[in-house]
């Protein structure tokens, strides 16, 4: 989605196919990748006010999610319950912690089914003017140079509570748009929601979760890019192993730490979302799936086909034809 967007917008829908909720989203340069198994539901919520931007994301299958919040703004990210677990740049999150994004610092986390979070995205000027209103340090003061800050449970329910808000206002007006904004809008997007967050922040410290070793990470980040760049091609596990420059063993574990998945499982897994991504974008009356599955590996077209409706939910044909029909 480009990001000049108008600076007043809301949006309130489901979805069953994650790259058109990363297509659709406002301001955020997503990229979604599909790691576990079953039809994907969605579900996206966005509030643009002025230079604020505030979304709600709900994701039923695990997810690993790359790209970047909206530019020029800081970002900070809430879990929106205390049960949510997932793996944000590379450490471990829970319920009570909170994600500040580095400035420039890209999307990088691993969802699980029980995914859902929002993201509040603001300007320098609008969190300077709230630290001299409130007497409150400035972001960086307060978090140093900690990414996960893990808050008391009492800190952070009434940033979820005016979050709630925001998104129930959203849900119950979003056909009225045109009405945006009011001043109990402007005041919770714009006053309440940054010094809630900041006098959370302020009571917070750096989250306990270890960080994975450098060599895990660094294994992964290279694993990652040789499947992204070789995956059309017949490579194996060692060959990824090779590239990752780790042992098999290390390669095994970190890969289920992180993606659930063994790193055949995964080579496997990414073949059949740049199917589906292809399929996505293909023209059904000049495109034979069995053309596309080939060229990804996949040449046994009964074994591709269940591989297939059992990782996304549907068959490759039929992918073919909705996005098509739609």
């Amino acid at each position: 989605m480009p990001l000049t967007e108008p600076t007043l917008y809301s949006l309130h829908r489901k979805f069953v196919d994650f790259d058109e909720l990363a297509e659709e989203a406002h301001q955020w340069d997503l990229d979604l990748f599909q790691h576990g198994r079953g039809a994907f539901r969605g579900e996206l919520m966005q509030l643009g006010i002025g230079n604020v931007h505030i979304s709600e994301a709900r994701f039923c299958r695990p997810l690993l999610q790359k790209g970047t919040p909206p530019l020029g703004l800081r970002t900070i990210a809430v879990p929106a319950h205390p049960k949510v677990h997932f793996s944000w740049r590379g450490m471990s999150v829970s319920g009570n912690d909170l994600m500040v994004f580095p400035r420039g610092g890209e999307l990088a986390a691993t969802s699980n089914v029980d995914f859902h979070v929002y993201t509040c995205s603001f300007p320098e000027n609008l969190l300077t003017s709230v630290n001299d209103e409130f007497s409150v340090t400035e972001l960086d003061d307060l978090r140093g140079d900690a990414s996960v800050l893990h808050c008391r449970a009492s800190a952070i329910q009434p940033v979820r509570q005016c979050l709630g808000q925001l998104s129930a206002i959203v849900r119950n007006d979003n056909d009225n748009a045109d009405q945006f904004p009011d001043k109990t809008l402007l005041n919770l997007a714009k006053r309440e929601l940054p010094a809630r967050l900041l006098t959370a922040i302020a009571t917070a410290h750096t989250s306990c979760s270890p960080k994975p070793t450098r060599k895990r990470e660094l294994a992964l980040l290279r694993a990652e890019r040789y499947v992204k760049q070789y995956a059309s091609e017949d490579i194996t596990v060692r060959d990824i192993c090779r590239a990752a420059q780790v042992s098999q063993r290390t390669l095994e574990y970190s890969f289920v730490e992180r993606f659930g998945l063994a790193p055949k499982a995964f080579l496997i897994a990414y073949r059949l979302h740049a199917t589906r991504r292809e399929l996505r974008m293909a023209n059904p009356t000049e495109t034979k799936v069995a053309d596309v599955g080939n060229r990804w590996g996949f040449w046994h077209m009964g074994q591709f086909a269940a591989s297939y409706r059992k990782h996304f939910g549907e068959l490759p044909s039929e992918t073919l034809r909705r996005v098509s029909a739609s």
